[in-house]
Formats: C-alpha cells, sequence, structure tokens
C-alpha cells in the first residue's frame, strides 16, 4: 500500500470514531489487538476463540452493487480446528449487519453479537483436526468509507460522473463487508469469490475470472477464482462499469511463457490517455524485471492487473492492485504495489510491528524500478529524496504502538526510512549479488507464509556470511541517523582522516556502526575509499599517492545521515601518542597476507569486515602478519591501539 498524501491523520480516541475498531462494542476507543511480535509472540485476533481454527478455504456469493455499500449474499468458511477442542465458533462482521441466519456442518444454529464479535455455541464441541464449514447469510451496510484509506471497508464514490464500489480492508475493516477472521498469522489456502451485479457492470477480484453467468433481471455473477494463500486483508472485490484494457506480458527467463495483465479503467472520456495507457503497458516489463532479482511472481499462474479508482495512492490487493488514477502519472507507485505481491503478499508480515517488511521493501522496489529503466544516476536522485524525507522522522522502522494506525503506516517511518534502511542493507552487502541472494533466500523459506524481522535478518546473515545484530539493532529497533563531519591532512603519500560522529537520538543509539564511502578530490581524479566507523571519534591512515585537494563524507548517499564540516587540518598528522610513520603495511592491496612493520611492542592489532565483524586479533611482539588469503576481494579496517595512545586505523585492501 502507498498513500501518497502522508498526511492522512487518523483521531484515535481524541475526537473521531472512525477507527475505534468495532471490536470492543463498549469501548469508546477499541485498541488494536496486536501482540509484540516477537519470535513466541502471535498476533492476536478480536476474540481468542478465533485462535481455535486456521481458515481453508473461502466461498463468497453476493451481490453488490457500485452506488452503496450494501451488501447480501452468504459467505462460507471452510476450516481446520487446531486447538485441542473447540466449543466455539467465532468470527467478525460488523454490527451494522444483520445476519439471517447461520449453519455450520449443514445445521442452522442461533448466533450471539457483542459488537463486531458473533459467537456461535455448538451443541457439541468439534475435535483437534476436523474439518468443518461454517455459512453465514447475511444483508445490510456498514458505515461507507470516504473513498481513502483507514475509514471504512467499502467505498462507494464519484470520480468524475463514474460511480464505483471499492473495497479497502487494510488494516482492520475486511469485517464491514464480510464475516471474517483478521488474523495475519491464518493465511486462507484459496478463494472463489462469485459477486452478483447489473449486467452493465463489471467485478474485479483476486485471481482468475472463472465465469460470468448472465441471470435473470439484468444481473451478472462474476466468477473469480484464487487458489493461493492469501491474508484476509487483501482479498477484494471494486464493482463499476469498467472497462477492460488487458494484454499479455512476457517472461525473459528462458521459459518462453507469458502472463496476463489485466486492467479495468473508467469508461469516461480522458482516463486510458497515453501516460495512462503507458503506464499500465509497463507493468509487464516490471513484473518481469522483478521476477528475474526476486524469483518468478508467484501468481502467474493467475494474473496481475489493476481497478481504477481515485485513491490518492495504491492498495496491493493480491493480483489486482486497486489503484488511484495518479499512479498513471507516477509509474513507481505501479512499481511499488507491484513489489508487494512479493514482499507484503507472498511472504506476509507476521504482525504489525514488522509491516516496514512490506511497505519499507516495496518503497525500495520503487528505487529498484528507477535504477533498471532510468538508470544509476536517476536512483541516485530518487535515493536522496527518499532519504531525506525519512529525516524528517522521529522513532523506529519498528512500529512501536500496534494501536495507532498513523503510526504503524507512518510514512517517514514505516516507508521513506524502511527503503532506506533496505538499500544500506544492499550497500553493506560483501557483493551485491548476496543482497538478492538474501532476499530470494528468505522468500523461500517464508513463500505463501508469514515472517518476522528476525527472519529476514537471519536470511542475510547466512548470505552475507556475519552478524547483522548491530545493524538491525540500530537501523530497524533504534531511533534516530548519524551526521558525520570530518577533518584530514595529507603528508607525503600518508592521508589522515579523523571521522567524528553525533546522532540525532543519542538515547538509542550513540555511534553508529557503518562502512563510510569518502571521495578523494585528487589531481588525477576521484576516488572512493571505504572506512568502517564504529566509535564517534576515529582516526584513519591511509595511503593515497595522488595530491588530496578535498574530501567528501558518503557522496553517493548510501547512507541515511546529515552532511556536517569537512576541513583540511595538519594538525592531526600527529595522532596524540601514536607516531604516524612508527608502522607500515605492505602489500597493500595483498592477495595472500599483509606484513606490517614498527608496531609498539604490545600494541592490540584487530582486523575488522565492512559489516563489522572481527576477523582477526593479535598483539604484537614486532613485525606481523596479517592473513589476507582466505578473505573475499575489497575493503577492510586494521586497529592498532595501545594503552595511553589513541586508536589508529588503518584502511587494507584484499584483492
Amino acid at each position: 500500500m502507498l498513500y501518497k498524501y502522508i498526511t492522512v491523520m487518523m483521531m484515535v480516541c481524541a475526537g473521531t470514531a472512525t477507527h475505534a475498531h468495532k471490536h470492543d462494542a463498549g469501548s469508546a476507543c477499541a485498541e488494536r489487538r496486536v501482540a509484540s511480535g516477537g519470535a513466541a509472540a502471535k498476533t492476536t485476533v478480536a476474540t481468542i476463540e478465533e485462535n481455535d481454527y486456521d481458515v481453508k478455504h473461502l466461498k463468497f456469493n453476493l451481490a453488490l452493487t457500485n452506488t452503496s455499500t450494501y451488501v447480501s449474499g452468504d459467505v462460507t468458511t471452510t476450516a481446520l480446528v487446531t486447538s485441542t477442542t473447540m466449543p466455539v465458533y467465532a468470527f467478525e462482521l460488523d454490527f451494522a449487519i444483520t445476519i439471517d441466519s447461520f449453519k455450520l456442518n449443514g445445521a442452522l444454529m442461533p448466533v450471539t453479537s457483542a459488537g463486531a464479535v458473533r459467537k456461535v455455541t455448538l451443541s457439541s464441541a468439534l475435535a483437534q483436526n476436523a474439518v468443518f464449514t461454517a455459512q453465514v447469510f447475511y444483508h445490510g451496510a456498514a458505515t461507507a468509507g470516504n473513498g481513502q484509506f483507514f475509514s471504512a471497508g467499502l467505498h462507494p464514490v464519484t470520480a468524475n460522473g463514474f460511480k464505483l464500489m471499492y473495497s479497502i480492508s487494510d488494516d482492520l475493516f475486511a469485517d464491514d463487508w464480510w464475516p471474517c477472521k483478521q488474523s495475519l498469522q491464518d493465511k486462507i489456502d484459496s478463494v472463489d469469490m462469485w459477486v452478483t451485479v447489473d449486467d452493465t457492470l463489471k467485478v474485479g477480484s483476486n485471481g482468475l475470472l472463472k465465469n460470468t453467468v448472465p441471470l435473470a433481471g439484468n444481473k451478472v455473477r462474476y466468477e473469480w477464482k484464487t487458489k493461493h494463500p492469501i491474508e484476509y486483508y487483501l482479498i477484494s472485490v471494486a464493482v463499476a462499469p469498467y472497462n477492460e484494457y488487458s494484454y499479455y506480458m512476457h517472461y525473459t527467463d528462458g521459459r518462453n511463457d507469458s502472463m496476463l495483465i489485466q486492467n479495468y479503467v473508467y469508461n469516461t472520456p480522458g482516463h486510458l490517455t497515453p501516460t495512462a495507457k503507458a503506464a499500465l503497458d509497463s507493468t509487464g516489463l516490471i513484473v518481469d524485471h522483478f521476477s528475474n532479482i526476486f524469483g518468478r511472481y508467484a501468481f502467474d499462474d493467475e494474473k496481475y492487473g489493476h481497478c481504477m479508482s481515485p485513491l490518492g495512492g495504491g492498495m496491493e490487493h493480491q493480483t489486482m492492485t486497486t489503484m488511484g488514477t495518479g499512479a498513471y502519472n507516477d509509474v513507481t507507485l505501479i512499481a511499488h504495489e507491484l513489489g508487494h505481491q512479493w514482499w507484503g503478499n507472498n511472504v506476509s508480515f507476521a504482525s504489525w510491528r514488522d509491516v516496514w517488511l512490506s511497505e519499507g521493501i516495496t518503497s525500495y522496489c520503487e528505487q529498484l524500478f528507477v535504477e533498471k529503466f532510468r538508470g544509476a544516476a536517476a536512483q541516485k536522485a530518487y535515493r536522496t529524496m527518499v532519504m531525506n524525507q525519512a529525516k524528517a522522522g522521529s522513532g523506529s522502522v519498528y512500529v512501536d504502538d500496534t494501536t495507532q494506525v498513523w503510526r504503524i503506516f507512518d510514512g517517514t517511518l514505516t516507508y521513506k526510512k524502511g527503503a532506506s534502511v533496505t538499500h544500506m542493507l544492499r550497500y553493506l552487502a560483501p557483493q551485491d549479488s548476496l543482497f538478492f541472494k538474501g532476499l530470494r533466500r528468505y522468500r523461500q523459506q517464508f513463500y505463501n507464509g508469514s515472517a518476522y524481522t528476525k527472519d529476514l535478518k537471519q536470511a542475510m546473515e547466512t548470505e552475507y556470511g556475519t552478524s547483522l545484530d548491530t545493524f538491525f539493532n540500530q537501523w530497524i529497533y533504534g531511533e534516530g541517523y548519524p551526521s558525520y563531519s570530518a577533518r584530514w591532512a595529507q603528508q607525503g603519500s600518508t592521508l589522515v582522516i579523523q571521522i567524528k560522529q553525533t546522532t540525532t537520538k543519542a538515547s538509542s543509539v550513540p555511534c553508529f556502526h557503518m562502512p563510510v564511502e569518502i571521495k578523494l578530490i585528487t589531481n588525477n581524479g576521484d576516488k572512493i575509499i571505504k572506512l568502517y566507523n564504529n566509535t564517534n571519534t576515529q582516526t584513519f591512515v591511509t595511503t593515497c599517492t595522488d595530491m588530496v585537494s578535498n574530501i567528501q563524507i558518503d557522496p553517493d548517499d548510501h547512507i541515511l545521515n546529515a552532511g556536517g564540516l569537512v576541513q583540511k587540518d595538519d594538525a592531526i598528522l600527529n595522532v596524540a601518542g601514536v607516531v604516524l610513520d612508527e608502522f607500515v603495511v605492505q602489500p597493500n592491496p595483498a592477495s595472500d597476507n599483509w606484513l606490517v612493520k614498527g608496531i609498539p611492542a604490545g600494541a592490540q592489532c584487530m582486523l575488522v569486515d565492512m559489516g563489522g565483524k572481527t576477523l582477526w586479533q593479535h598483539t604484537a611482539e614486532g613485525d606481523v602478519v596479517v592473513p589476507a588469503k582466505d578473505l573475499t576481494p575489497g575493503s577492510y579496517t586494521l586497529s592498532v591501539s595501545k594503552k595511553g595512545a589513541r586508536a589508529v586505523h588503518t584502511r587494507l585492501i584484499k584483492y
């Protein structure tokens, strides 16, 4: 989901009941029911009895229109009992909707209601592993949405004379229009969506359109089916007198196959403009690109497409995004919502605290689209813009308050900082290809399932071959970002750079541990070196045979940071307690090992990679041989320290 106007503010418990959700009928502010999302935690539900079963299949048989939220029909849930016994069947359906009857395994049973929570006490408890069907017949109209996010489940709106109705169930609004279990932990294995409408209308939904059945009274039934696991909030309908604009895209991975790109657009003049058509035509190219870097699109036996709407953004309904008309002037929004089909839909987040696994990664998908189709310079400019926006946020990427919908979907933290962190995770990779291998590993492990932040971390650690504890603790769970300033001086071929780091939230993260790129502006062209910074004041000694006229910190904006003062200062040529020519490294670069001569006896030597992992330690008693043979090519930092002296950090290169 991407809402372009992030000033949407939900006043929870403070004047408007818009998001005082219906789970607690007697409460003016029904709290979001989400647990901590730790390793053993589960996302809770509206009532504890919902944890007693696992939804396997849904069969919708509804009548809808494009002008109201009125819904009538029935929904059949097929589920498996997961508890030892299940004496009560519970589900959620808005209290404004009337239940006409309820059947469990074909037998009529009474339903009791407490707000949106509906319960059926069974005459005989069902045993563990029993499969049952629960059929709810109902009619009525819940509160209508205002055409945007976080207001209601169904949105009947008029857009320039075009009347349509579409669903937005994210985050807890599915019960506005169907009897559901709103749990991130329980993906529905498959769905049949049958919707009857006037024969002048079309219905867009998930999966494949299997049939359109003409009915009496100038009606038609659209029969959609998806065979892939789906989260409750991704089930969707859109009803309108749409025109269809569809085509087949072709994959370039050697399989020589194709997939339907199916779009429902307004049938009023001026909407399928050349710009909009070009944007829709680009969708297939982006599907192919994301398939090449993330792995094949998971729903390629069904389709991908869009239902046009007046949304100020898009909602990533599985296989058929509900998309605002503005998207067709901003293809990055198409890329964002398409990215969700991998991150958020195929692999879902297991708790609302971990929503950045969906929104942060897909916000970075915008940059991956720009990188591929507009080039590295355009991506750099886009990245800089996103990081500047992220710096306006205050808080952690990991959601600390799941009772507030605006905090869950905070534009600066969940989206912009989430995207920035995703890029920094790529920047941290020993090789760029390992970033994408890590994402593919993560996807393979949790394909069709859901995951926590720790699960992504473990997958990336496996591919990177190093711990990412510090990175995730600081950038995901911690708050703020660093500001870098530097002093530098050159004496012959010896270049000394002293980095000073402050942070915007020192109480959370006093010092961010990151490899920092430094651009050396020299009389022989610009050069980039990388230094691993892990203290607030850190002095590095490196070699540069060219004459340096200035330096720049993080010139390509790989790190979310605020720039500080950079100045030349010859005073740092004499670092307190350490004579710079006291030791030399030969050769550098090296292939097998580095020989370090002249290190004072008793000095502590430590080799660190760009991820901050300590690879080797030694106490000097003379010349020191630092092993390099088994290291991957790249930059490393040799730290030399002695009691009473400031540590010196030397850049070593393995080729």
